[in-house]
């Protein structure tokens, strides 16, 4: 009877972790998930001026990667290099790079320092609450979702691997095409 007893306690601790650690880990969520063709909803936030930009004046003029950012995440940054020469590329044919990064008002001198820098000329927004981050169901960085002319969500991105730039340049050649 102690025995059993035992193994019922341990599998119900057992239990009990797993539910624990797959709620954490983002398994099970009351978020919805974005499934493709879903609609992105449109917002608004700041430029590094102060200048306030909406998605749709951008998504007015093509397809749309959004890719958010933070200047402690080194994949984001790594990934922004990559991605430069795509958006250098297609910009002339309506394709936006949009980035948004997700660092608090605190650092907004390292990420303008950055940026310049760089000599980025991609269009750079501010979500230092990261509301629209959540919004968009973001829950780790480097994040990006590919967003049609007509505003559907056709690809999501979670991390950053060499070699993905070359498929999302493919993505936005067939969306460019698709116009």
């Amino acid at each position: 009877m102690i025995c059993k007893l035992y193994l019922l306690n341990k599998l119900g601790r057992t239990l009990f972790l797993f539910l624990l650690v797959t709620m954490f880990a983002g398994f099970i969520t009351n978020e919805k998930v974005f499934a493709q063709s879903d609609t992105i909803v449109n917002f608004t936030l700041e430029d590094l001026e102060g200048n306030r930009h909406s998605l749709q004046q951008y998504l007015d003029k093509g397809p749309v990667y959004i890719s958010f950012f933070a200047m402690w995440c080194q994949p984001c940054l790594h990934k922004l290099r990559t991605l430069k020469p795509v958006w250098d590329a297609y910009r002339e044919a309506g394709f936006t790079l949009l980035v948004i990064n997700t660092d608090t008002p605190n650092s907004l001198s390292r990420v303008e320092s950055y940026w310049r820098s760089q000599r980025y000329d991609m269009p750079l927004l501010l979500d230092p609450s990261a509301r629209v981050f959540e919004q968009m169901n973001g829950r780790s960085l480097p994040y990006a979702l590919m967003v049609a002319q007509d505003g559907t969500i056709v690809q999501v991105d979670s991390g950053f691997l060499p070699g993905d730039e070359r498929k999302i340049e493919t993505l936005v050649q067939q969306l460019l095409a698709a116009e």
